[in-house]
């Protein structure tokens, strides 16, 4: 799976999972004397949540989370291409979370943990 440059691999950050959400708005328009009315406007932006784990003695070092960091800093939408090739068009990453185990000597880790969240990206 590619993300904008960013690849996920064994080699690198291997993905554990891959939650998808999708959205749908419905607005509630209050009625006199009655329950409300709903009514569907649409859907919604869908949100994707990638879980894995990084080994940096390894394979592909230690600033992989960093430079997750560094792409998701410019702000720019990415995209993002599954491991079939399939082009799902243009994300934004709005999370990312690092989580480091099995320290080491000096509070090296032996294990990171990584999720990142990302939604569809809409220019309307």
């Amino acid at each position: 799976m590619a993300l904008g440059p960013y690849r996920f691999s064994i080699s690198t950050a291997a993905l554990q999972s891959l939650d998808r959400i999708a959205e749908y708005r419905w607005a509630d328009h209050d009625v006199v004397g009655a329950k409300p009315r709903s009514h569907f406007i649409g859907p919604g932006l869908n949100e994707i949540e990638l879980s894995g784990t990084i080994y940096p003695f390894y394979r592909g070092g230690f600033d992989q989370v960093e430079q997750m960091r560094l792409i998701a800093g410019k702000g720019e939408p990415l995209r993002l291409v599954d491991g079939l090739g399939r082009d799902l068009k243009l994300w934004s990453i709005r999370r990312v979370v690092e989580r480091q185990q099995e320290l080491f000597v000096y509070g090296v880790p032996r294990k990171v943990e990584f999720e990142i969240s990302i939604k569809e990206y809409s220019d309307g």
